[in-house]
């Protein structure tokens, strides 16, 4: 089972912009280092980025799943499958291989939802800024309890599925997941939203 996630055009672009710049000048400052063009500037620009790896590396799992992540970010053919163990998987086929970056257990996924984004909050119109919303169950007490006072659902973390876009296009595709989740067996019934699918507690 596995079903196509549409990729933004808008975030390729930024993020493709993004990486080459970075890339470019951590390049630039190994050069200005090797060669004694300057010293506090680029030890400055390398640490910046050095410390921005580490954080990223700490948060995603290591390096390799960081470089796998920031890849996904502009390549390749985005996907939702569902293998065994009971787990949906999200990655990305690049040159004919595929690469995982999230897997979430079917038993955990506790609800399915599209919402607008702050600026359609804000304009009173649509921005083209809806998302699709995958709530899971992370079974961490002590991450709830810290979640208790700010977060919304303490007791779940959340994954985006797709790039953010209008009302009509969100609500197509949120449709098209909900319906492959149900046909990986987890049972996700209409809620009091029109845009909010919950599991069923029968059946």
């Amino acid at each position: 089972m596995e079903m196509t996630i549409p990729r933004s055009r808008r975030d390729v672009i930024f993020y493709s912009v993004t990486y080459t710049i970075v890339v470019f000048f951590v390049f630039v400052a190994v050069f200005d280092l090797l060669n004694s063009l300057a010293l506090i500037t680029p030890c400055i620009w390398l640490a910046y980025v050095a410390m921005i790896v580490r954080s990223g590396c700490r948060s995603e799992g290591g390096l390799r799943k960081f470089l796998i992540n920031r890849f996904g970010d502009v390549a390749g053919r985005q996907f939702a499958d569902v293998s065994v163990p009971r787990e949906i998987r999200f990655g990305y086929e690049l040159f004919g291989k595929r690469f995982i970056q999230r897997r979430i257990a079917l038993d955990k996924i506790e609800s399915v939802e599209w919402s607008p984004g702050q600026a359609t909050s804000m304009a009173g119109r649509d921005m083209k800024d809806w998302l699709i919303c995958l709530w899971v169950d992370h079974d961490d007490p002590i991450e709830s309890q810290k979640r208790q006072r700010w977060a919304r659902k303490p007791d779940q973390d959340v994954y985006i599925v797709g790039p953010s876009r209008r009302k009509e296009d969100t609500g197509a595709l949120g449709l098209s997941f909900i319906a492959f989740i149900r046909d990986a067996g987890v049972t996700l019934v209409p809620s009091e939203k029109a845009t909010c699918f919950v599991r069923s507690r029968t059946g």
